[in-house]
């Protein structure tokens, strides 16, 4: 999916759960914009890393 974590809509997280949930699992990268989380930061539009 090309699309960031940020441009889903709902229906298309009920659509993709199960990509959503392996995008999430164990993130190191949050979104500064809206401040999702990822395990890439290629999903978020504005990364940046989650220092341990």
């Amino acid at each position: 999916m090309a699309k960031t974590l940020c441009d889903w809509k709902s229906k298309e997280i009920e659509k993709d759960v199960l990509e959503l949930a392996k995008l999430v699992k164990a993130p190191e990268y949050a979104c500064r914009k809206c401040a999702r989380v990822a395990n890439t930061k290629k999903v978020l539009c504005k990364p940046i890393y989650l220092k341990p």
